[in-house]
């Protein structure tokens, strides 16, 4: 299983736990407002009840104490409400009923104490008690005089059981195992389908990626070939590249720009003149300048080019130099990309190691010496140092290597560090 397909599965997996738990709760909270909905509703379609006809309290303009415990009492015992209590206009009790363990709870949270004057609609409240169980407590006021206020008020409170709690969590557990079973159901059933745009996706990458190295190494080996050496200097040196980087500890996830940079970190050589170019002796100091300006070239041709972009470090900075004597900026120690100056210890000592129009191969010890000497002037020390525990294993398997077998490696290289991001 690919780590795309991992993690759509665990994605899959997240996303239905989290519904799960969203709606859970949410099926819970549903469940606690219809609750106290349909305690608040009962309350007022009570109090509408017991004005109406054939109530009570039918016609009465003051409403009598024995009607009242009459009314409370019924209310309790036919299951509506755990406590009632109705008041008349002033707020005087005129009936109260409830079992010991109601009263108890109905003085400990002293409901009706907190409402002081007119109560002119049905209000309620939620609280809870010490040992946590919910009550809903309601107060509706109970018609209307002549002067348009309550001629009385009912004051009615309901305990949620625990048994009744249970039911409403067991409702919000059913809920939530439904939605995650749904979700990974529905998952599941998408997956296949999924997993086959994931397929189609990661083939199409890895063919535009593998269009874009080789339009990298054609780029790079048309500037090789104008510079009188074949394609085959640019393999080797972003080879040796690679080696001393991950000798360095360079990180991972910018080995793709030191790839595509070391490929085309001459690519500005395309402007330089053939005269100037392939120049078998040393160049004039206008030349040398001219020579230079195959930096900005490059910059020119890499900038704002999506991948290409990736070689703006090396294209620019790999002429300069640690002790800031290099060109075109004079950058010195880590002012100078790090993928610059580990470049720059692979290219000059390939290039040492390298016949070139105006000069023969040196040997490895020569070459070597040079790149040491080079050490904290030309060349970031730390890099060097990485460079001398790789050099010795990679000069000689370089030098038995073949084109053919170069060009295996490097596509290793690539396979490992740029085909790996696709994943």
């Amino acid at each position: 299983m690919t780590p795309i397909n991992k993690q759509l599965i665990l994605r899959i997996g997240t996303v239905s736990l989290v519904l799960s738990l969203v709606l859970g709760f949410f099926s819970y909270y549903l469940a606690i407002y219809g609750a106290e909905r349909f305690t608040v509703g009962l309350a007022i379609q009570t109090a509408r009840q017991l004005i109406e006809k054939d109530g009570p309290f039918e016609g009465d303009t003051v409403f009598t104490k024995k009607e009242a415990e009459i009314a409370v009492k019924n209310l309790v015992i036919y299951g509506f409400f755990d406590v009632v209590e109705i008041y008349d206009k002033n707020w005087m009790r005129l009936g109260e009923y409830g079992s010991d363990a109601s009263e108890a709870v109905h003085q400990e949270l002293g409901m009706h104490g907190s409402l002081n004057g007119l109560v002119s609609e049905a209000t309620h409240e939620v609280r809870y008690l010490n040992d946590g169980r919910r009550v809903f407590n309601v107060v509706v006021p109970l018609g209307k005089d002549g002067n348009a206020s309550p001629r009385g008020y009912l004051e009615a409170l309901r305990i949620i059981p625990p048994w009744r709690e249970k039911q409403l969590l067991s409702i919000a557990y059913i809920c939530a195992v439904i939605v995650a079973i749904s979700t990974i159901l529905s998952g599941l059933a998408l997956y296949p389908f999924i997993a086959s745009l994931i397929r189609d996706r990661e083939a199409k990458s890895k063919r535009l990626l593998k269009s874009n190295v080789l339009l990298l190494k054609s780029l790079g080996e048309a500037v090789a070939k104008r510079d009188g050496e074949t394609g085959i200097h640019n393999y080797r040196v972003t080879l040796l590249a690679v080696r001393i980087a991950e000798a360095f500890g360079f990180d991972v996830r910018k080995m793709e720009s030191l790839i595509v940079g070391s490929l085309l970190h001459d690519i500005g050589k395309i402007a330089i003149p053939d005269h100037i170019l392939l120049k078998s002796g040393k160049l004039s100091e206008q030349e040398f300048e001219i020579m230079k300006t195959h930096v900005s070239h490059g910059e020119d041709i890499v900038k704002n080019r999506e991948w290409l972009h990736d070689a703006h470090d090396i294209v620019s900075g790999h002429h300069e130099r640690w002790d800031g004597a290099g060109y075109p900026r004079g950058l010195a120690g880590n002012q100078i990309p790090l993928a610059a100056r580990i470049f720059a210890v692979a290219d000059v000592f390939d290039a040492l190691c390298s016949k070139r129009p105006y000069k023969e191969a040196f040997d490895y010890e020569t070459a070597l010496s040079i790149i040491q000497k080079g050490s904290g002037s030309h060349f970031d020390p730390e890099v060097v140092q990485a460079f001398l525990t790789i050099v010795y294993e990679q000069y000689q398997k370089l030098k038995r290597s073949s084109e053919k077998e170069v060009h295996q490696d490097l596509d290793g290289c690539i396979s490992r560090y740029l085909t790996a991001q696709l994943s």
